[in-house]
């Protein structure tokens, strides 16, 4: 077995202050990771209700959360990729947590903005605000009740295995009390940790060399994040995070125009992969709706609740265009991401991907989708030529 060195810290880029076109240019649009101080988290209210002496308030995440379920995931003991996860109040989590900290229990993937919506813990920073995802689940699918936020919480030791994040979206994870250990590698390694079957390896720490001859080979970028500090991660790189005392961290999985084509390109590889699965029973009745379920149930979503996506959102960046007082949905983005130019390029982008689909079998063979496609296609398209020459003027 392979056990990793001490860790090194590279040379990640941090800054303690950075403003909206900094962001986008140096990090966004190239889709690369930074940690952002903690100056940028000062005034939520997790920061200061939340921990005592740089420790978990205990008593005060009891009183908000006590009789919440909560998944906690035993992080000693492998689950196909992830780990054995089980269900508890939150309350009985925490006496765990405190009475047996060598349990390496980790609530994680934990909503616990729907568990508690009135206390607000924190607001997104300005930057990180353009959240396509969250968005749509709160408001563009009815009688849904997830969303992507969530909070970790655990004691020292406790770690998430090497893992792309779904749908390949953004992610960005702020601490409110104690470290993390971060792994992160870029995209196009992925012959590097994968083995003879397509599986790839569970712990960068721990692995088998015969099943993983080239894991030495990843280029790694460690380092360590902080109490308060956020980290941005980027569309499709891998990562491996490990708790250093006892932490907890507010995490988003996030979504806009910038990774739009990463989203794509991960839900087209999914949906090859499925049909070459179901290879053998492509004759049988309903086969293209089979193929649309197991991709939801593998992935997270379909061809049809993507088209849904782009639908949605590009209705909102019309309605921006259209309505007098612009589209209340997107109030809850930062001004910059409203501005005229970034209208423009939201529209543009969803453009550019429903071009793609026109050209992807996989869409085309599902004559709803495909019709769908065509007709927000010229929907889209005039407007955005309308929007173009009132620029213009």
């Amino acid at each position: 077995m392979q056990q990793r060195d001490n860790l090194m810290e590279n040379n990640i880029e941090r800054r303690d202050s950075l403003d909206i076109d900094e962001f986008v240019r140096d990090f966004l649009e190239p889709n690369v990771p930074v940690v952002l101080g903690p100056a940028f988290t000062k005034d939520w209210i997790a920061r200061n209700e939340w921990v005592v002496d740089g420790r978990p308030n205990f008593a005060r995440l009891v009183e908000l959360y006590h009789n919440t379920v909560v998944q906690v995931a035993e992080c000693d003991t492998a689950f196909f990729t992830d780990q054995k996860r089980v269900e508890m109040s939150f309350s009985e989590f925490v006496k765990q947590w405190q009475e047996n900290p060598q349990s390496r229990l980790y609530c994680k993937d934990w909503h616990f903005t729907k568990s508690n919506p009135e206390f607000c813990a924190y607001v997104p920073l300005p930057c990180l605000s353009n959240d396509w995802i969250n968005l749509f689940y709160d408001y563009g699918i009815l009688s849904s009740d997830d969303d992507y936020r969530f909070c970790y919480m655990g004691g020292d030791g406790t770690w998430t295995p090497f893992h792309e994040d779904v749908f390949r979206s953004y992610s960005w994870s702020a601490n409110i009390c104690g470290e993390k250990r971060w792994t992160l590698v870029a995209p196009g390694q992925n012959c590097l940790f994968t083995d003879s079957l397509g599986n790839w390896v569970y712990n960068l720490d721990d692995y088998n060399e015969q099943q993983f001859p080239r894991l030495k080979e990843v280029q790694k970028l460690e380092f360590v994040q902080r109490a308060g500090e956020t980290v941005f991660v980027p569309s499709g790189w891998w990562h491996q995070v490990r708790n250093v005392g006892d932490t907890i961290s507010i995490n988003h999985n996030w979504a806009n125009e910038f990774n739009l084509r990463f989203l794509y390109a991960r839900l087209s590889s999914d949906m090859k992969a499925v049909r070459h699965a179901l290879r053998d029973v492509t004759d049988m009745d309903g086969f293209e709706g089979q193929v649309q379920l197991v991709l939801r149930a593998d992935s997270g979503t379909d061809y049809r609740n993507f088209i849904q996506f782009l639908r949605y959102m590009a209705g909102l960046y019309i309605r921006e265009i259209d309505e007098p007082e612009g589209c209340p949905e997107l109030l809850r983005f930062d001004p910059y991401f409203r501005s005229a130019s970034s209208v423009q390029r939201a529209l543009e982008r969803i453009n550019s991907v429903l071009d793609m689909l026109e050209q992807d079998d996989a869409a085309l063979n599902l004559e709803d989708i495909a019709s769908d496609i065509v007709e927000l296609r010229s929907h889209l398209g005039t407007h955005l030529q309308s929007f173009k020459k009132l620029l213009a003027q």
